[in-house]
């Protein structure tokens, strides 16, 4: 009977670790429509999630609480969250109100989180001048730092100097790239060195996929040998150029980012201290 403990508790290890490198993302208008059987499915393959607080112009995702205690309760272990926020989106500016306006919702709603991702890509109407960006992105970043939040940064080396040109004052934080190569590796190195960086902590590497019924985004954070591929989750879309994780759409009064955003704490590991607020 020992025996058969031991080899059970071996096996439960060896599950949690492969499981500890794979994440998923998605948006806060897939988020409020996962099943708990759902919930409980995507945890099978993944131990991280990342979803969508911030949208634009639509501003605190509402639902937050209970998509996180569904995530919870499906046997997630960590959970971050990411915040699409533009400077021309209304009740966006400044990135510092919309920064505390947020932490103040996740506060008021009792949200307990391992990190914050700013994501930082393209929408038809939502920036201003590369310039003005970047200084509107590290004022979001930074705020959110000095409020106590463990924070990073999504996005690509494509969108990222479209959107906030050469911006290397926060390559300090971790970073969580787009590449849609299909491939579970930082092995694609010149689709991260952007923006200062030289090492990330999180890549989507395939976006608008399924798994369990569900759309979502595939990310990873360690060695990503048996994470998923599209050819074993659903239908992928998206292109090995390294754009983010699809044109977002929005516009100064609505709809904020259309892509989901990733995640990952600052460690490879995904433990993190957690935000508690």
């Amino acid at each position: 009977m020992n025996i058969l403990l031991i080899i059970t508790n071996i096996i439960l290890l060896i599950i949690n670790v492969i499981n500890g490198e794979c994440a998923i993302d998605f948006s806060s208008d897939i988020s409020v429509g996962i099943s708990d059987s759902a919930w409980s499915c995507l945890s099978q393959s993944n131990q991280r999630v990342i979803i969508q607080v911030w949208s634009g112009g639509d501003q605190y995702n509402s639902n937050i609480s209970s998509v996180i205690a569904g995530a919870e309760q499906g046997g997630f272990q960590t959970i971050d969250l990411y915040a699409f926020l533009c400077s021309e989106c209304d009740g966006n500016y400044p990135a510092s109100s919309a920064i505390q306006s947020l932490v103040s919702s996740l506060k008021s709603d009792g949200i307990n989180f391992n990190m914050l991702w700013i994501d930082v890509e393209q929408c038809d109407g939502c920036w201003g001048d590369v310039n003005d960006n970047g200084a509107y992105v590290q004022e979001a970043v930074e705020t959110a730092a000095s409020l106590g939040i463990n924070v990073g940064v999504y996005s690509s080396e494509g969108e990222w100097p479209q959107t906030v040109g050469n911006l290397t004052s926060v390559s300090q934080y971790p970073l969580w790239y787009a590449h849609y190569d299909d491939n579970p590796s930082f092995s694609d190195s010149s689709f991260y060195e952007f923006g200062g960086w030289t090492s990330p902590t999180m890549k989507q590497y395939v976006g608008n996929t399924v798994q369990c019924g569900i759309s979502v985004d595939l990310d990873f954070y360690g060695s990503g040998g048996d994470c998923s591929t599209s050819s074993g989750s659903g239908s992928a879309s998206g292109s090995n150029s390294g754009s983010a994780s699809g044109s977002a759409s929005g516009s100064a009064s609505g709809s904020a980012s259309g892509s989901a955003s990733g995640s990952a704490s600052g460690s490879a590991s995904g433990s993190g201290s957690g935000s508690s607020i």
